[in-house]
């Protein structure tokens, strides 16, 4: 199948707000497989048949994922570009894992729209969905999971008696994918240069001698243009304060550094499906069996 993809038409600008949508990735992840009533899900079987039910599941997420975003300022709208920007980059990158040559993305996303006696006509988001070129798509992935890995680190981070090798785990795979990105940034670069530069300077942000490991040893924190291989330097004080950082050292990464805020998951309601023109009830049944 031909799907005449793109060069990434954007300049990253979604990833500002990167750690606000892991979180509704991350929701949606866990509450977003039901079943849509009234959806006709026969169309999948003319892209892939043997994927149908992971492309159903995607289907259901697409929707709740895009509902959950257009409510989550207590009405109708988005966040201007931003947030067709980041849908269209999911709906990408979720097709991708599950049939990476096969599926056309913007075709897809027509057929869904398609699907559903409900459906009208949302003509901003799909002008805004489109098929992107791999190379762009697989540095975007990139992009995305190194941010997903910090904030995995930070989570690890705050817990009493944080585990020192998962916590490391977690920032050699970011060493690893900035370096493989920052490889890229040569010359007048590339657009998503400046989203790495900014990355790197929440991650030197960290003090990570303020936090005590289970065991009571303290590291410092290894630098993004280190080998990943390399064992964190042991701090110069780690002997002197073994009774870990105080709740206000801990906060750590707090919400300012992370350019979000957090989400009551208990708050998000998801009535009805407006947007891309699907119009469905939704309930408690939303959840992640």
């Amino acid at each position: 199948m031909f799907c005449d993809p793109e060069s990434y038409k954007k300049k990253y600008e979604f990833f500002n707000y990167i750690d606000e949508y892991i979180k509704y990735d991350e929701l949606t992840e866990k509450n977003g497989s039901s079943d849509i009533q009234g959806l006709n899900y026969n169309f999948i079987n003319n892209f892939n048949v043997t994927k149908f039910d992971d492309l159903k599941k995607l289907c259901n997420r697409f929707v709740y994922l895009v509902d959950a975003l257009r409510k989550r300022n207590e009405g109708s709208t988005f966040n201007a570009d931003y947030d067709f920007d980041y849908l269209n980059y999911w709906l990408n990158a979720r097709i991708h894992e599950i049939d990476d040559e096969g599926t056309c993305k913007k075709l897809f996303f027509q057929n869904l729209r398609s699907a559903h006696g409900g459906i009208h006509n949302s003509s901003i988001l799909s002008s805004r969905i489109y098929d992107i070129e791999a190379k762009d798509l697989i540095d975007m992935n990139i992009l995305y999971k190194l941010h997903k890995d910090f904030k995995e680190f930070n989570e690890k981070i705050k817990n009493s008696n944080p585990k020192e090798e998962e916590c490391m785990i977690y920032l050699k795979r970011c060493i690893e994918k900035y370096q493989k990105l920052k490889e890229k940034c040569t010359g007048d670069g590339e657009m998503f240069c400046k989203i790495l530069s900014n990355f790197k300077i929440k991650y030197d942000a960290i003090d990570l001698c303020k936090y005590t490991f289970e065991g009571k040893t303290r590291k410092k924190l290894p630098s993004l243009e280190s080998d990943p291989n390399k064992a964190a330097e042991v701090c110069e004080d780690s002997a002197i304060d073994t009774d870990g950082p105080s709740s206000q050292d801990r906060s750590g990464y707090s919400e300012r550094d992370e350019g979000s805020f957090d989400i009551d998951t208990q708050s998000i309601t998801i009535g009805t499906v407006a947007t891309i023109g699907i119009s469905l009830p939704l309930d408690n049944s939303y959840v992640l069996k």
